[in-house]
């Protein structure tokens, strides 16, 4: 997991226990629980808007080679947002916007499901339930920590990445304003 995807992966672990907590007394099996549960709609696709933008973007000029070489479920993630995506350039309000901030709305729209195996989920799930509780809050004090810890590297995360993209955008009007003195 990225560091700038934190806050989306924290999310959607809350969103699991939520969803587990609907379907299992439903079941008979842990089994039958997980393979409900990660068929649930999940409220948002879990994937952030630059890495959509990323896959989208070719999937919109008829190029599917990079979503047709991805796992089956990512694949069909993908293809979900993309009819996502569609939609919403139908909309009157996003008529005329770029791909971009299409993305940054289309991402949090609710999914379809969780595009994850049962496997995975029940892995997710062991692990989540020992740090929190079924609210999403913190349980054990080493995993308050571990939470705290992850935090603390995101923040920092956040601020590199703010100033490297002040960095670029200083370096940009420099070489626009060299390209304007040379003319």
């Amino acid at each position: 997991m990225s560091k700038e995807n934190f806050s989306i992966s924290h999310q959607m672990h809350i969103d699991l226990i939520k969803a587990y907590n609907q379907v299992a007394h439903t079941c008979w099996y842990q089994s039958q629980a997980y393979e409900r549960m990660v068929k649930q709609p999940a409220p948002r696709f879990y994937v952030s808007a630059k890495q959509a933008y990323q896959v989208i973007s070719h999937m919109v000029r008829g190029d599917f080679t990079k979503v047709n070489k991805m796992q089956p479920l990512r694949r069909k993630m993908y293809y979900a947002l993309l009819e996502v995506v569609n939609r919403l350039s139908l909309r009157y309000e996003f008529v005329g916007k770029s791909l971009c901030q299409i993305m940054q709305h289309a991402v949090t729209q609710p999914a379809p499901e969780f595009f994850i195996s049962p496997y995975r989920a029940r892995f997710l799930r062991a692990n989540l339930n020992r740090m929190y509780d079924d609210e999403g809050r913190v349980i054990d004090e080493k995993c308050k920590h571990y939470v705290e810890l992850r935090e603390k590297r995101h923040k920092q995360c956040e601020r590199k990445k703010k100033r490297k993209e002040k960095k670029w955008m200083l370096e940009k009007a420099l070489k626009e304003q060299k390209e304007t003195e040379e003319r």
